[in-house]
């Protein structure tokens, strides 16, 4: 395992908090010039040591939902040369910007972490994302370019499209979801094709899976695993470095990061176009401060899930509020329903009332896939509508 940028990822603490110190106070300066709702709230707060950083207002997700498309900017829009959509609270739409130098440094972090998985530029690294409001493949593709490796940035419409670009391709790095790569060991068993007879070296996951699954996953495809953690409002990927330890390394000459009543908070040390201040990521974690074997310094992270009713089916990220949504649009009345994830597919169950009983049978199996087809329309999500009494 190699380290991209050793200067960066093995700063000394001292040196570390020295730059953090200076990149903050630029960064603070810079929200008071350029960004309405930070001046407000800064107002004459003064930072002379990472300790005052306590003394500063939090930003929400709620705020970056306020502020779209672009109150958060800190750069002229003539200047942002990417835009992509996330999902925010309850399901909303957030954009996030990127100037030219936030995508080189994006390029540049996302490096970090598939030097350390073991890319090379001998590499050809398939980059293949889909589903929900997923936006990082573009920072896979800048990060394996940074490495120097071949990208290809064809996205198969099927599993069986995977198989024949795995054969006629060969990549040997895989940027993929867990579900995907599930659904690939599933195909392979299917046809008798057997994992070695790919060229596949290395399979990297969007996110961070459970032993037990990273296990299966490694088994079946008969590969190495490794795992990405981001946040879509920060950066995803390039927000931290898995190492051989299995550690996740913050990348803290980019990003500070506290921790407040088990939940992470991020600011943003050097991005141009949205930049943010003490972010509450609704992420709860551990940050451990014990020496890591790997010679890195960040902070290493330990996710512990959400602190929100946000939640996957499959790789599709969703909010109860979004369900609840669906529903008031097809149903005259509030009615009692519960919600289960089954594998990929999302069970509603919707209590039987008069007012959507009905003795017709194909009546109320129309009203079933309407809502079926809604759910997949509008939230993206394969779902099974059942009636319960």
């Amino acid at each position: 395992m190699s380290i991209f940028d050793r200067n960066s990822e093995t700063m000394p603490r001292a040196t570390l908090e020295q730059l953090q110190l200076e990149r903050l106070q630029a960064l603070l300066a810079r929200l008071k010039r350029n960004v309405r709702r930070y001046r407000e709230r800064i107002a004459d707060l003064r930072l002379e040591s990472l300790a005052d950083l306590a003394k500063f207002p939090f930003t929400t997700p709620e705020d970056v939902a306020d502020s779209f498309p672009y109150g958060l900017f800190s750069f002229p829009l003539r200047e942002i040369i990417r835009l992509h959509s996330i999902m925010g609270p309850k399901g909303s739409t957030l954009v996030v910007g990127h100037t030219r130098n936030d995508l080189v440094h994006w390029g540049r972090l996302a490096a970090r972490q598939f030097a350390a998985s073991g890319m090379t530029p001998n590499d050809v690294v398939q980059v293949a994302l889909s589903g929900g409001l997923y936006r990082g493949a573009l920072g896979y593709a800048l990060g394996a370019e940074q490495i120097e490796a071949s990208v290809i940035e064809e996205e198969p419409h099927c599993i069986e499209a995977q198989l024949n670009l795995l054969e006629n391709y060969r990549p040997t790095v895989l940027v993929t979801t867990p579900t995907n790569a599930l659904a690939l060991m599933n195909a392979m068993a299917h046809h008798r094709k057997d994992p070695q007879s790919f060229h596949l070296r290395t399979v990297f996951l969007s996110r961070p899976v459970a032993g037990e699954l990273w296990n299966e996953i490694r088994a079946g495809l008969q590969v190495n695993v490794s795992c990405n953690f981001g946040i879509d409002e920060i950066l995803d990927p390039g927000f931290s470095v898995q190492c051989e330890a299995g550690r996740f390394h913050v990348n803290e000459d980019q990003f500070l990061v506290e921790v407040e009543d088990g939940e992470l908070i991020v600011t943003t040390l050097a991005r141009e176009a949205m930049p943010l201040l003490r972010y509450r990521t609704r992420l709860a974690c551990e940050t451990p401060r014990e020496k890591c074997s790997c010679g890195r310094t960040g902070t290493v992270i330990m996710p512990k899930g959400r602190l929100d009713n946000r939640f996957r089916v499959g790789e599709t990220p969703l909010y109860e509020e979004q369900i609840a949504q669906v529903l008031r649009s097809h149903l005259k009345e509030e009615h009692p329903y519960n919600h289960t994830v089954a594998g990929d597919k999302l069970v509603v169950s919707i209590q039987m009332t008069p007012a959507i009983f009905s003795d017709m049978i194909w009546q109320l199996e129309d009203f079933r896939r309407r809502m079926v087809t809604d759910f997949l329309d509008r939230l993206g999500v394969v779902a099974e509508v059942r009636f319960v009494y």
